[in-house]
C-alpha cells in the first residue's frame, strides 16, 4: 500500500487515530505512557486557478432558455423577445407577468433588472422558472383561501345590497370594509360596526364580515321595525320574517324578489335548497329542516341553522386543505430524506408537521425555500473537518486557518442544493459565493464553473446521491460520468472511479473518500481542537457534544479551549489538544487552569484500579480516585512518586495537595507520605 501523492503522512494519521480508539478502550500499562493522539495533517487552502476564467463570468442566455421562461409563465412566444439582450428580456418579463398569478416572478424580475446584466442572466437561467414554480404552487394552495375570502365578501356585500366588482372582491379585508362602510346608508349600526372593524386586526375583520355585519344588520332591521309605532305586532312579525329570509338568501347567493320574501318559511327553504351545493352542509341542514313538520324548525333554520351549516362547510374546506398541505409536506420530507442532500429541509418539514396547520402552510409557502444551503464535509478518519470548497476553477477540501480568532467562517464552502440541472431526481451544487457557478465534472477533475445553459454543462454539473459507501452520509455519482464519484485525494476533489491505480482512482480508501457528511451551511474554520474532536471517535464519545463556542486567549502565545458536555479541551502550539474531564477538571480550574500550566495528556483512566491522572507542563499531575478525590502533585515529590510506580506503589493515590510541614514540602497519600527538603534536596517516602 503506497502513500498518496500530495498527502504524505495520511497512513500514519489513520493508524494513529485507530490507536487512540484502542488506547481509550484499554488502559495503558503505566501512567508514564501518555495516551496516543492522532497527529492530523493540516490541508492547504484552496489556491486560485489562474487557468480558469473567474466563476462570475456567466455567458448570456440562449434563445432556448428564454423560450423556457416564457412557457413557464404561460405566455405566447414573441420571437422579437428572443433576440433581446438578457437585461431587456427581463424587463419584458417584469412588464408582462401576471401580478396575481406570478407575484414572485414579477418581484424577482424587477430586482434583477435593477441589479444589471449578470443578475438578469442568472434570473433567466434559473431564477425565473424556479420562482414561476413557486408562484404556481402558492396560487393553487391559496385558491381555496381566495375563494373563501371572495365568498365571504360577496355575502357581506349582499347583506347590504352592495354591488361589487371582481376588483373589489380581490381587495384586502381592510380596504373592502372601507368600500362597504362608504356604500352603506340606512343602517347606522352596520356603519358603526364597519368603522370599528376597519381599524381592527385581519382576524377581527373576518369575524365582522362573517358574523358581526349580520348581527348589526339584524339590530338595524329590528330597530327600524320597532320605530314605526303604527305597525301592529302581526305586521312586525311579517317584516321580521322577511328580513330573516332576505339575510338567509345571501348565504347561498339567492336573488330574491318581494314575492319570494313573502313565501312561507318551508317554501323559501326549498328555494335555498335548490341554490345550495348538493352534499354541502347547508344543503343537508336545509333538507333536515324541510323533513320536519314543525314550523319552529323552519324558522330556526333561517334564523341560525343556515349560518351554522355555512360555518361547518368552511371548517370542512379548511380541513381538506390542511390535510392536503400535510400530504404535500410529508412528500417533501420523504423526498428530502431519500435524497440525503437536504437535511435542513427534512428538519424544517418535520418541525412544521409537528406544529399547527398554519405552520404547515407557512412551510409550504416560504419555509421550504428558506433552507436551500448545505456544506459537504469529508468523513475519512483523519480528514474530518475538511469541507468541499472552491474559489473558482479546481475544487479542494479545506479546513481554513484559525489564526487568533475564536471562530471564523470558511470561504467558498457553502452550496445551494438544487434539483439536478440534467435530472430533477439528482442534484446540482451551486456556489453561494459565485451565483450561477456549479460543481462540474470536467473530465475527472471537479471544477467550479459558470453555467452556460448547454446540455453538456447540465450533465456535468448534475450529481446523483446514494447512501454513503462507507455506511453513513451520502455518495455522489457523476451524471455524465457514470461510475465516477465525488472524491477527495491529496486535498483536491475529483470525479473518481475505483481502480487499482495509485492515483485519485485508487481503490484504497475509495469508499471512505467518496462518502460525505451533508453539514450545516457556513461551516467554521476547523481549529486544532475541533480537528481532534472530529477525528478521535473514542474521545468524542467521552467528551460529548460542544456546549459553547471555542475561546481563544492570547496568553502565553495563544491558548484555545472549548467546553463539551463531558469536559473541556485545551490547545496550544506547544502542547497540542488535550481533554480534561471529571473531578480533574474541577481541580485544574481551581488552580488557574491554562494560565498555570497546560495539559500534555488527556485525563486518562489509571490501570488496575478506579481513578485517573492528568499530566500538565513542567512536571505536574492531577490524580483522582473515588476514595481520595482529585489532588495536585508536582516537582521532586512527583518525581519520587513516579519512581515508585505511581498509584500502583504502596502509597496509593494522593490524599492531599502538597503542603508545608515545618521546613519540608509534604504530600500525604493513602498509605504513606513523601517529604522533600528544599534545603538539602533530599526526598524520602515512608508509610503512615
Amino acid at each position: 500500500m503506497g502513500k498518496r501523492p500530495g498527502l504524505s503522512g495520511r497512513v500514519l494519521v489513520i493508524v494513529a487515530a485507530t490507536a487512540v480508539v484502542t488506547g481509550l478502550a484499554t488502559p495503558p500499562v503505566s501512567a508514564d505512557i501518555a495516551p496516543a493522539v492522532p497527529s492530523v495533517r493540516a490541508l492547504a487552502e484552496a489556491p486560485a486557478d489562474p487557468a480558469v476564467p473567474p466563476a462570475t463570468r456567466v455567458p448570456e442566455t440562449t434563445p432556448e432558455e428564454k423560450v423556457e421562461v416564457v412557457r413557464s409563465l404561460g405566455l405566447d412566444i414573441d420571437r422579437g423577445w428572443l433576440v433581446l439582450r438578457d437585461h431587456d428580456f427581463v424587463f419584458k418579463i417584469f412588464d408582462t407577468a401576471d401580478p396575481v398569478r406570478f407575484p414572485l416572478v414579477k418581484e424577482g424580475a424587477l430586482q434583477a433588472f435593477r441589479d444589471g446584466d449578470p443578475a438578469s442572466t442568472l434570473f433567466i437561467r434559473s431564477g425565473a422558472t424556479e420562482l414561476a414554480g413557486r408562484d404556481r404552487d402558492n396560487y393553487v394552495r391559496g385558491q381555496l383561501e381566495r375563494d373563501q375570502a371572495r365568498r365571504l365578501k360577496q355575502r357581506a356585500a349582499a347583506l347590504v345590497a352592495m354591488p361589487v366588482t371582481d376588483q373589489q372582491l380581490d381587495l384586502g379585508y381592510r380596504d373592502f370594509i372601507y368600500e362597504l362602510w362608504h356604500f352603506v346608508t340606512g343602517y347606522p349600526k352596520v356603519k358603526a360596526a364597519a368603522l370599528a372593524a376597519y381599524g381592527a386586526s385581519e382576524a377581527e375583520q373576518k369575524v365582522f364580515l362573517a358574523n358581526g355585519l349580520l348581527a348589526a344588520k339584524r339590530q338595524d332591521q329590528t330597530d327600524a321595525i320597532n320605530a314605526d309605532r303604527d305597525r301592529d305586532e302581526a305586521e312586525k312579525a311579517r317584516l321580521t320574517a322577511r328580513g330573516a329570509r332576505q339575510n338567509a338568501a345571501t348565504v347561498v347567493g339567492l336573488q330574491t324578489t318581494d314575492s319570494m320574501l313573502d313565501l312561507a318559511d318551508d317554501f323559501f327553504i326549498r328555494k335555498i335548497l335548490d341554490k345550495a351545493t348538493p352534499g354541502a352542509q347547508i344543503a343537508i341542514a336545509a333538507q333536515a329542516a324541510l323533513n320536519s313538520a314543525v314550523a319552529a324548525d323552519w324558522k330556526a333554520f333561517l334564523a341560525t341553522g343556515i349560518y351554522a351549516a355555512r360555518d361547518r362547510d368552511v371548517v370542512i374546506e379548511n380541513e381538506k386543505k390542511a390535510a392536503e398541505n400535510r400530504r404535500v409536506a410529508r412528500e417533501i420530507k420523504a423526498r428530502a430524506e431519500n435524497g440525503g442532500m437536504r437535511p435542513r429541509l427534512v428538519a424544517a418539514a418535520a418541525a412544521a408537521l409537528a406544529g399547527s396547520d398554519h405552520d404547515v402552510e407557512v412551510f409550504l409557502q416560504t419555509g421550504r425555500y428558506a433552507v436551500p444551503t448545505q456544506s459537504l464535509e469529508a468523513t475519512t478518519l483523519g480528514v474530518r473537518g475538511a469541507y468541499v470548497a472552491s474559489n473558482g476553477g479546481s475544487t479542494y477540501i479545506i479546513r481554513g486557518e484559525p489564526g487568533n480568532q475564536s471562530t471564523a467562517k470558511l470561504t467558498g464552502a457553502t452550496w445551494t442544493i438544487k434539483d439536478g440541472l440534467a435530472d430533477p431526481n439528482c442534484f446540482s451544487l451551486e456556489s453561494t459565493q459565485f451565483e450561477g457557478s456549479y460543481l462540474r465534472a470536467d473530465g475527472d477533475i471537479v471544477k467550479l464553473a459558470a453555467n452556460d445553459g448547454g446540455t453538456p454543462f447540465k450533465n456535468d454539473a448534475t450529481w446523483c446521491s446514494s447512501p454513503g459507501k462507507s455506511g453513513s452520509g451520502v455518495s455522489l455519482e457523476s451524471y455524465s460520468h457514470r461510475g465516477h464519484f465525488l472524491r477527495h485525494w491529496g486535498g483536491q476533489v475529483y470525479a473518481a472511479v475505483s481502480t487499482d491505480s495509485g492515483t485519485y482512482n485508487a481503490s484504497w480508501l475509495f469508499n471512505e473518500d467518496t462518502t460525505w457528511s451533508v453539514a450545516d451551511p457556513d461551516p467554521e474554520v476547523t481549529t486544532p481542537i475541533t480537528l481532534r474532536w472530529k477525528n478521535d471517535d473514542a474521545l468524542r464519545a467521552k467528551l460529548g457534544a460542544p456546549t459553547k463556542p471555542e475561546v481563544y486567549d492570547a496568553v502565553g502565545g495563544g491558548v484555545r479551549y472549548r467546553d463539551y458536555t463531558g469536559g473541556r479541551m485545551y490547545w496550544s502550539a506547544a502542547t497540542g489538544a488535550h481533554a480534561v474531564t471529571g473531578p480533574a477538571l474541577e481541580k485544574y480550574q481551581s488552580i488557574g487552569e491554562y494560565r498555570w500550566h497546560l495539559p500534555i495528556t488527556d485525563t486518562t483512566p489509571t490501570p488496575n484500579v478506579e481513578g485517573s491522572f492528568t499530566h500538565v507542563q513542567d512536571g505536574g499531575s492531577i490524580y483522582w480516585s473515588p476514595a481520595t478525590g482529585a489532588h495536585l502533585i508536582y516537582g521532586a515529590i512527583r518525581d519520587r512518586y513516579a519512581q515508585l510506580g505511581w498509584e500502583r506503589s504502596y502509597l496509593g493515590f494522593p490524599a492531599t495537595d502538597e503542603t508545608q510541614a515545618g521546613n519540608l514540602r509534604r504530600s500525604t497519600f493513602q498509605h504513606g507520605i513523601i517529604d522533600h527538603d528544599p534545603a538539602t534536596g533530599q526526598t524520602r517516602d515512608y508509610r503512615n
